[in-house]
């Protein structure tokens, strides 16, 4: 786990911060940068938020619990979008002030592990969720 100073300001971003005082989370599109001031507030602050940068396959992910940051750091890696290990999931995405219907992506990473459930075969459990972008898409 990161806190606020390990991330990089000067890169842009595509994903969602929601702060706290607001109705609706603040979108960014692929060439947006982060104010590095929306984390240094106490109040408001920002209560979550996923921010993805395409160039550097940077993908993070923000919780604020009981008062700290818990910022969550992943690389995707162009491998990672053919992997048999990784699916593409996508999320209908609520209260996002955009024209349409827009869908947060993640890619979703199984990993292997023995379950005394099933006789101690290895099944799949699903390791973590990765943030990376939104995508219009029907259905």
């Amino acid at each position: 786990m990161n806190n606020i100073n390990n991330i990089d300001f000067t890169l842009t971003y595509e994903g969602y911060l929601w702060m706290s005082n607001e109705q609706h989370p603040e979108v960014f599109h692929p060439e947006s940068q982060v104010d590095s001031t929306l984390f240094t507030k106490k109040n408001p602050f920002v209560v979550e938020g996923y921010l993805f940068n395409k160039q550097s396959g940077l993908s993070l992910s923000i919780k604020y619990i009981d008062g700290q940051y818990h910022i969550y750091r992943n690389i995707v890696q162009d491998t990672d979008l053919n992997s048999k290990d990784v699916d593409t999931v996508y999320y209908l995405t609520q209260r996002m002030k955009t024209s349409g219907k827009e869908w947060a992506k993640f890619l979703r990473y199984w990993k292997e592990k023995a379950d005394s459930s099933c006789l101690g075969m290895n099944v799949l459990e699903v390791e973590k969720e990765v943030f990376i972008g939104f995508k219009k898409k029907e259905g």
